[in-house]
């Protein structure tokens, strides 16, 4: 515990110890004694009341809960649970101390007109995580007027609670909630179903027209007529989301302050500053990982998490379930990029391994490096007869055809940059061309439209029973 001179004993100070100690300095006989007598009463009182009041926040404590989960940009309430063993303590005065990832919403220090002894006092603390992360509340702070209200006496509590910051979706939904609206028919048209399915239905008779494959030929002999096996498409398929946390995935991503949404909190970073807010692209990576994560359980499949650089560091096999959204998310909340080159050689003998069931992989890599397209294109053949793949990256700022309406120059070295986004863009086209080759879509949609398009195309796939 801590005291601090209160505002009364400022004022006091001001008019009692200033002219005493004037009347002690120039003052002789009357004057000098009224002047001690005054100082002596001042610090009398004021070390009576210093003493009497060192117990009233000694038997105090305070509660949080040990681990906290919150979404970034979103407040998150911190309940505080404020024991009072000791005296009745009025009033209390309360406030936390955070790191720079945190901003306090609401009163920066809260008031509780009365602790009385023996009673609980519960209150909210409101702060807003301004970063995505695990981060450690530091202290929490309290306060109260002594007994003549000459100190203040100050107590510190030092936490060990731990905060898990999300990140945010709620834009990411909104635009994916155009997707699953059913408006009517119109425009709609019949797809074909490729492939009949794995999964046994039932037998039933053989019909003019089934494949002499399907005849079961141990239910013809007892039955003494042709019988035939019918299949069922399959309903639930396994699908991984591998997330690339090396060194391309900090490219960042720049958006106008005018275009950004103000509740998007994506973009609103410490990095931020300018005429342009910052993000990176692992950033969005990993909100498509958590929105097709949630797609694919409401789909009926089961969702697993891959992420690599160097090596592979986090692998999660496929369920379905909230709680298993919950493993995934805690799996990737933490994930930052890495200043290494990708392994794909590591990457793709480890899937080999360690999937053994034909499944749908999205592939969230930046392809953008011609030697890191190179390096995945020669590891590819390892698992791409066996599973089906999709690759998925946020197109370069600059990487648009040369004569596209968005590349229209506004000075003689916006010529050169778009000369340089057309190659770059050329060379990702290349790219795209020998990945289709070996039967894998590259996908390029902008950084707002990739969870988008990445679950369209898993619904697509879905609907058509590629898997």
């Amino acid at each position: 515990m801590r005291p601090v001179p209160n505002k009364l004993m400022l004022w006091l100070a001001a008019l009692v110890l200033v002219p005493a100690s004037t009347a002690i300095v120039y003052s002789d006989g009357v004057g000098r004694g009224l002047g001690l007598l005054a100082l002596f009463c001042f610090l009398l009182f004021s070390i009576l009341d210093l003493i009497f009041s060192q117990s009233k926040l000694r038997r105090l404590e305070a509660e949080l809960p040990t681990l906290l989960r919150g979404t970034k940009g979103r407040d998150l309430a911190i309940p505080i649970v404020f024991s009072n063993l000791g005296k009745t303590v009025s009033p209390l005065r309360y406030g936390m101390s955070v790191s720079s990832e945190f901003r306090v919403s609401g009163p920066l220090i809260g008031n509780i007109p009365e602790v009385k002894e023996g009673t609980k006092k519960t209150v909210e603390y409101t702060i807003v995580p301004l970063k995505r992360g695990q981060f450690y509340l530091q202290s929490l702070h309290v306060e109260t007027p002594s007994n003549w209200k000459l100190w203040l006496t100050r107590k510190r509590f030092d936490l060990e609670s731990e905060v898990r910051v999300y990140p945010d979706l709620t834009l990411e939904r909104k635009r994916l909630a155009s997707l699953f609206l059913l408006r009517g028919n119109q425009g709609t048209h019949v797809v074909r179903q490729v492939g009949k399915g794995r999964d046994f239905e039932q037998l039933r008779e053989y019909q003019p027209g089934d494949d002499y494959i399907d005849i079961d030929w141990k239910a013809t002999a007892r039955r003494q007529m042709p019988v035939t096996r019918t299949y069922q498409i399959e309903r639930t398929q396994e699908v991984f989301v591998v997330v690339d946390h090396s060194r391309l995935s900090a490219r960042e991503i720049r958006v106008p302050v005018a275009d950004a949404q103000q509740d998007d909190w994506l973009y609103q970073d410490s990095s931020a500053g300018g005429e342009h807010l910052v993000t990176t692209q692992l950033e969005k990576f990993l909100h498509c990982s958590l929105v097709l994560a949630s797609v694919a359980e409401k789909q009926g499949d089961l969702f697993g998490f891959i992420s690599f650089a160097d090596k592979v560091d986090r692998f999660i096999r496929a369920r379905n379930g909230k709680e298993h959204y919950n493993i995934v998310r805690d799996a990737l909340y933490t994930l930052e990029p890495s200043s290494v080159a990708p392994d794909f050689e590591q990457l793709m003998i480890a899937l080999r391994q360690r999937l053994t069931r034909r499944a749908l992989l999205v592939m969230l890599v930046d392809l953008s490096d011609p030697l890191t397209a190179e390096h995945f294109f020669e590891a590819l053949p390892l698992i791409n007869r066996q599973h089906l793949v999709l690759v998925n990256m946020v197109r370069p700022e600059k990487a648009y055809p040369l004569f596209s309406t968005k590349t229209e120059p506004e000075s003689v070295s916006g010529i050169y940059e778009n000369l340089g986004g057309h190659f770059q863009w050329q060379a990702l086209r290349e790219t795209g061309n020998r990945l289709q080759h070996l039967g894998v879509e590259l996908g390029i949609p902008e950084h707002e439209e990739l969870c988008t398009e990445t679950v369209t195309q898993y619904l697509n796939i879905k609907k058509r029973q590629l898997i």
